[in-house]
């Protein structure tokens, strides 16, 4: 049987798309509960209880008129992949939707009368007394929803602990007949890997929007839209097109940032600029974009094209000094177990070392408090320059850390799988090899484990380390591809995809925070700490050094009992590698501000890159 067609677009799949906001992610979209922005969370709420569809009506007050409240629309259990897991509650309600109370919501209108958890009821109706005589007022449709949305997920999935009822309702809005009542449990609305469930539709989560995209498309009156778009796109990275019309691949060419709704023909190579009234000129306007959207190209891995690419996966490059000339010809991975040995060996590495490596050069900045009166006279937009620039490291940084447990939880996935059983699954909380005696002065291994100040030249690296299609952008492109193509557990594409792409924020931030420190390059004293590598050896560094190694352990011991399916324990031992991180983090500042010492991140890894 072949395979099916897949989408080529990265808009049809439940991620973000290279060139958007960090806004537009699920757990982080500013404007979530408004109906016009990205997406509208109610819209989780229609299926808060699994097998059943609602709306809420009478967003707005205006007075009842019996048909306000979360009115169902489909009680349906076949359609709804919680039902394929196998649970005593499942089944349970498996046959109540599937019995008589499941063929009486399939006629007439219903309603949600009441719900109950942990021996607390609320009823969705208000009482009003009129002539000596009380009156069931239904909520408007708003303010069910915000009984629904305080119901808890509880951690238990074993039993039911959510029971519902629903009631018909006479012309008056009265509830009357006998009420439906199912036992089940809240819906979560996102899996480990922080996706939504497949039982929302495609377009669910924007139905409720104000306005058709033809005239929310240019932006609202928050200069925001409702859709999601890529409001900054890539110019091409391969084939790079030449004044003369021509093109060439040249891997040194700088990568150009388009605006994506930029005109065409008129300005066909816009850069993208920093401001709105920069932008404007040469932008479609509202009415233009009604009549010439379609002049609009799509955007494929991150990057504007016209035509369709090759679907066949991309080889897989590796960190190493000489490329191997046979690379090309070769699959992404010839096993699982060679896939998973990379991610042990080279991938979970990497992301711990870029991690150490951006903290060092985070901690070599000056803090704005540090930047004195006189300083400011002078220049005035120091303090905030640096409060960017640290903040824009710290980010990257931290998000280093979490592809560190991403890959993990790669690897603890497929230890449960089955995989790789010659290999058990252990924690991969280390960085990369100590680069041998003579390596090249380009090797990446070298390149990406020197802990530097952050200086012109090492941000700068930072930008190449981070470009787009580059060895370490383009790493996971083959584990993307493998992924992708291979029957694995759930989630595991996803995690690689979300990995891949935010690489691009990583050379965004970079490259904003080199451009924002430039203008000081010729008296670095203003924005750099006179930071040096300390020895390990040095008895002041004790303090720092330990607090290191209880993160470390910490880290490894909640992925174990992550691994273990143990939560309570993997909380507890997070917890204790925050903590541990809140005073490293005071400690390091202290040294390399009072001190002037920069902590040597991997001084207690041996040669063999195994912690002592």
């Amino acid at each position: 049987m072949s395979e099916p067609p897949r989408p080529l677009n990265r808009a049809a799949y439940p991620e973000p798309v290279l060139g958007n906001p960090v806004s537009t992610l699920m757990e982080s979209g500013v404007g979530n509960c408004y109906p016009g922005l990205e997406f509208d969370l109610r819209q989780l709420d229609t299926r808060f209880f699994p097998g059943l569809t609602f709306d809420f009506l009478g967003i707005e007050p205006s007075g009842p008129d019996g048909t306000q409240g979360a009115h169902l629309i489909n009680a349906d259990a076949s359609s709804d992949p919680t039902f394929q897991q196998d649970c005593p509650w499942i089944a349970a309600l498996r046959r109540q939707l599937n019995g008589p109370e499941g063929a009486a919501l399939g006629s007439g209108n219903w309603y949600l009368h009441w719900v109950e958890q942990q021996g607390k009821r609320i009823e969705l109706y208000d009482f009003d007394v009129f002539q000596n005589a009380t009156y069931l007022v239904p909520y408007e449709g708003e303010t069910c929803w915000w009984i629904i949305r305080s119901i808890e997920a509880d951690p238990d999935e074993s039993t039911a602990d959510l029971t519902i009822a629903l009631s018909q309702r006479d012309a008056n809005g009265q509830p009357t007949g006998t009420p439906v009542v199912l036992h089940g449990k809240r819906r979560r609305y996102l899996d480990e890997a922080g996706m939504i469930p497949e039982v929302y539709r495609p377009g669910e989560l924007t139905a409720s929007m104000c306005s058709p995209w033809t005239h929310d498309f240019r932006d609202c009156a928050c200069q925001y839209w409702a859709a999601n778009h890529p409001d900054i796109v890539l110019g091409p990275v391969h084939g790079y097109a030449l004044e003369d019309g021509t093109s060439r691949d040249d891997a040194t060419q700088a990568v150009t940032f388009l605006d994506w709704m930029r005109r065409r023909g008129t300005a066909p190579a816009v850069m993208a600029e920093a401001t709105l009234e920069r932008s404007r000129p040469d932008a479609y306007d509202p009415y233009e974009i009604n009549l010439r959207w379609q002049e609009l190209d799509f955007v494929l891995q991150g990057e504007e094209t016209d035509g369709t690419p090759d679907p066949k996966p991309k080889p897989k490059p590796k960190l190493k000094s000489e490329p191997d000339p046979n690379e090309q010809h070769r699959p992404t991975y010839p096993s699982v177990e060679a896939a998973m040995a990379d991610l042990r060996e080279e991938l979970a590495p990497l992301e711990f070392t870029l991690s150490m490596v951006y903290l060092y050069a985070l901690l070599s900045l000056r803090a704005p408090e540090e930047v004195t009166a006189e300083e400011h006279q002078t220049w005035h937009s120091l303090a905030e320059d640096l409060a960017a620039a640290r903040q824009s490291l710290l980010a990257v940084a931290v998000s280093e850390m979490t592809h560190l447990r991403w890959v993990n939880q790669m690897l603890w996935t497929l230890g449960r799988a089955g995989f790789d059983t010659k290999h058990p699954y252990k924690p991969v909380v280390r960085p990369l090899p100590q680069p041998a005696a003579g390596a090249l002065p380009d090797d990446l291994h070298a390149r990406v484990r020197m802990l530097r100040p952050a200086s012109p030249t090492t941000l700068e690296d930072f930008v190449d380390i981070e470009r787009p299609a580059e060895a370490v952008d383009t790493e996971y492109a083959g584990l993307v591809e493998y992924l992708r193509h291979k029957e694995f557990p759930a989630g595991l594409h996803e995690l690689a995809v979300r990995i891949d792409s935010d690489g691009l924020q990583h050379y965004q931030r970079f490259r904003s925070v080199a451009t924002s420190l430039s203008r000081y390059a010729r008296e670095p004293r203003l924005y750099l700490r006179p930071i040096v590598l300390a020895d390990a050896s040095d008895a002041s560094l004790m303090p720092a050094l330990d607090l290191l190694d209880r993160i470390v352990k910490a880290t490894e011991n909640g992925y174990e009992a992550e691994f273990r399916d143990d939560m309570p324990a993997a909380e507890a031992a997070i917890l204790e590698a925050r903590e541990a991180m809140r005073a490293f983090q005071i400690e390091a500042e202290r040294l390399a501000r009072d001190e002037g010492k920069g902590i040597p991140f991997f001084a207690r890894w041996k040669a063999s890159d195994r912690a002592p």
